[in-house]
């Protein structure tokens, strides 16, 4: 009994120590990677082993939440291309030697996301996965610059402020000048919309959005000029006609009596 107990220790011991001599790693140096849109970029991710490499062992690249099945995949020599990827991607490493990196061309938007690069090897296992997150950078767009609301006094508007593309998403900041091109305070300084409450003659004047983030900044400006509300405009417009037609026809009457006046003097006159 107590032999065959220092046997099974003496196994589990040496069993041990081939499985940690042949441990399979799989790594990648950087977790998170960004490159701009357009240009190429290595996703990097390396494999060790004491263990022979041969001829079935796999390598899998796969973008996390995605519908493809795999990115890539390296199998006795022979390197398969997901949907989309075609002359777009290839190892730029030596996978013989551990190093299952991969390039990716021109990048685009729909390259953002997760991706895990999975090694299985007939002599080493079970599988074994890192993962790396790709972000893809883009620059603001143009902002779009509009007013909400009437711009008339005692009224609130909302001034908005929105850049269509951009990665990672732009933050925006407010400037204003008054009539006279002179900087002012603002109570909100940031943000894709601002609200402007109780507008006057005071709040007529020129706005300033800018779009930025660590790729580049985009601006747009729009001019705000508040003005009485267009109901007492079509009173004031109305009362001012009733004046003018008033001094019309006093003027028209005033004109017919002194002719009825000179009138009546020629007449006793004669």
């Amino acid at each position: 009994m107590r032999r065959t107990a220092i046997k099974r220790l003496w196994l589990l011991i040496f069993s041990a120590i081939l499985v940690t001599a042949h441990a399979l790693t799989v790594e990648t140096p950087n977790k998170e990677i960004q490159v701009a849109r357009g240009k190429n970029v290595t996703l990097p991710c390396q494999f060790t082993t004491e263990a022979s490499i041969e001829s079935g062992d796999i390598v899998v690249w796969k973008k996390i939440i995605s519908p493809n099945d795999a990115v890539t995949r390296y199998f006795d020599g022979l390197v398969q291309y997901g949907q989309g990827y075609e002359n777009r991607i290839q190892f730029s490493g030596d996978v013989n030697k551990g190093d299952i990196s991969i390039t990716i061309n021109a990048v685009t938007m729909e390259d953002n996301g997760t991706y895990a690069c999975s090694v299985r090897l007939r002599n080493d296992s079970p599988r074994k996965s890192a993962v790396l997150s790709l972000f893809v950078l883009v620059a603001p767009s143009k902002p779009e610059c509009n007013i909400l609301g009437t711009a008339e006094y005692g009224q609130t508007i909302n001034l908005t402020c929105t850049s269509h593309e951009g990665s990672p998403k732009p933050k925006y900041t407010w400037q204003s000048f008054d009539v006279q091109n002179q900087p002012r305070l603002l109570q909100t300084t940031e943000g894709e919309l601002i609200t402007l409450k109780n507008i006057s003659a005071d709040t007529s004047g020129f706005y300033i959005c800018t779009s930025a983030n660590i790729v580049g900044t985009e601006s747009c400006n729009m001019t705000v000029s508040v003005m009485p509300p267009s109901m007492n405009i079509a009173l004031y417009a109305g009362i001012i006609g009733g004046v003018v037609a008033a001094i019309i026809v006093i003027g028209i009457l005033a004109y017919c009596c002194c002719c009825q006046k000179d009138k009546d003097t020629d007449y006793e006159m004669t």
